[in-house]
């Protein structure tokens, strides 16, 4: 089955071999930690920064709400910038710590209007904490992380950005953004296997954790247990040596090639195709490097079409939420870039396109191979 969703993506070969690998015991090893330490590096090398990077075990959701248990105690007013559907889900950790979200919503077809923001915060700027998601999935934004948290920043509100789907992918300076927790998957861009979040954390969180009023209240998602340990062990649990070769790894072939070069062309050339095609693409701009989404045709839903060419061999996704059945999605992300894989993506959705009576201006396989020769 060729991958082509929006994430998980499909792995290199080389990546998964290496995860196959058992070279030592992680709790006692100092030889691991060495190496552990060493892909942490390569975690903050891929945002520009020397700031503190760790790793936890678990999905990209336990970093998501380990940033709100870590920065936001109880009556902590908390912006939460949504326009998508992850967007508000930053609002539930909130109130699972006795924190106070402010839910800021904008259109969710576009990227945050940042002069509507900015007139917002002249009126409002109270809140400790702001959270924000980098590329929206459902919709295929990317929001501009730049100037949200250098504004935020302005009003000294600490930045809490997703940049799951984002991290790889598109452009993120850590340090130029003023960002203060930046959380990342394996899963994604990186094509390294489920179950790490990624995170990268400025000294001003740090400070932040410092001066809580009451301690962080777990001891899993507490994170200075990974970067202020000092009792003797150097994580807070048994780490997966196995999933960290892999990270490893894959981060490195990351890092041969022009990853946000190869997201963007990828993203350009299949929202051309598209619109070449007759279709309407969900986002109306800041439209993502990492992933596209297309409204489906009226008169049929996505399962249509995602259930036809999974017949055929690959898969792709459906929106979420309000739009599950509204839009297909394409992850255009990692390791499901490749010419021979999107040549058959284009060849089997014309095939499904006129098996459904779905008609189209021109081919989607002839147009993609007239632009991918330019």
């Amino acid at each position: 089955m060729k991958i082509l969703c929006a994430g998980p993506t499909s792995i290199d070969p080389r990546v998964m071999e290496v995860m196959g690998k058992s070279l030592t015991n992680p709790d006692i090893d100092p030889e691991y930690e060495k190496k552990h330490r060493q892909v942490e590096k390569k975690i903050s090398k891929l945002l520009k920064t020397e700031a503190t990077s760790f790793i936890m075990l678990g999905e990209g959701m336990i970093g998501l709400e380990g940033a709100i248990i870590n920065l936001v105690e109880k009556g902590d007013r908390v912006l939460v910038l949504n326009n998508g559907v992850f967007g508000a889900g930053f609002a539930d950790f909130v109130k699972y710590y006795e924190g106070v979200p402010y839910i800021y919503e904008d259109d969710f077809r576009r990227g945050f209007d940042i002069e509507k923001l900015k007139n917002f915060l002249e009126k409002d700027h109270d809140f400790k904490v702001a959270t924000m998601v980098h590329c929206e999935t459902p919709s295929g934004i990317t929001n501009d992380v730049k100037t949200i948290c250098k504004l935020l920043n302005s009003y000294g509100i600490l930045t809490i950005v997703d940049t799951v789907s984002g991290m790889g992918g598109e452009e993120f300076d850590f340090d130029d953004y003023k960002v203060d927790i930046a959380l990342g998957g394996s899963q994604k861009c990186i094509s390294a296997p489920t179950g790490l979040t990624l995170v990268t954390i400025s000294e001003r969180a740090k400070q932040a954790i410092r001066d809580r009023k009451k301690p962080v209240p777990s001891y899993y998602m507490n994170f200075e247990n990974y970067y202020a340990y000092s009792d003797g062990f150097a994580f807070p649990y048994t780490m997966n040596e196995n999933l960290t070769y892999a990270l490893d790894l894959a981060l490195d072939l990351l890092f041969e090639k022009d990853s946000l070069a190869l997201h963007k062309k990828y993203a350009e050339v299949t929202r051309e195709i598209f619109e070449k095609a007759g279709f309407e693409l969900y986002a109306k701009d800041s439209r993502s490097n990492t992933l596209t989404a297309v409204m489906v045709p009226e008169g049929f839903i996505a399962e249509d079409i995602i259930g036809a060419l999974r017949k055929k061999g690959i898969l792709i996704s459906k929106g979420a939420g309000d739009i599950f059945e509204k839009v297909f999605r394409i992850g255009h992300m990692g390791n499901n870039i490749s010419y021979e894989n999107f040549l058959e993506l284009y060849e089997k959705l014309d095939e499904v396109f006129g098996e459904l009576g779905i008609k189209t201006k021109v081919s989607l396989k002839e147009e993609f191979q007239k632009l991918m020769e330019k």
